[in-house]
């Protein structure tokens, strides 16, 4: 089971803007979307846009900010749940992505003796000639 897209997890998400490679590629844009949103949406409150600027200006190390804009956003999210669902969208896409680029595994065989564990077929030689 998954854990609820929180305020705290959607504000968390949108902070990796500022953290250099916690996200991948492709998680990039949607992530500066994610925190385009919230800073367009508290533009005109100065405390609030005040605490995002200490946030981008810490690159995203800044909990005490953090925390003061989690709860504007709470409160944001029961006065218009359109906006609270718009956010909660983006951070699953997000989330989905990071899971699936931290699930894939590369396998390399720089040896020149590869060992097949799963359905082996052929003439299989381990070592020597």
């Amino acid at each position: 089971m998954t854990e609820p897209i929180t305020a705290a997890v959607i504000l968390g998400l949108a902070a990796q803007k500022f953290a250099e490679g916690a996200a991948g590629k492709a998680a990039e844009k949607l992530i500066e979307r994610l925190w385009e949103s919230i800073a367009a949406r508290f533009a005109g409150r100065k405390k609030t846009a005040e605490n995002l600027a200490t946030i981008a200006a810490e690159k995203g190390e800044a909990p005490a900010a953090l925390k003061q804009v989690e709860t504007v956003l709470e409160a944001e999210f029961v006065e218009d749940e359109e906006f609270q669902q718009a956010l909660q969208g983006l951070a699953q896409q997000i989330i989905q992505i990071q899971n699936q680029s931290q699930s894939q595994s590369n396998y390399t065989n720089y040896g020149r003796d590869q060992i097949v564990i799963n359905q082996p077929t052929g003439d299989l030689k381990i070592g020597g000639s």
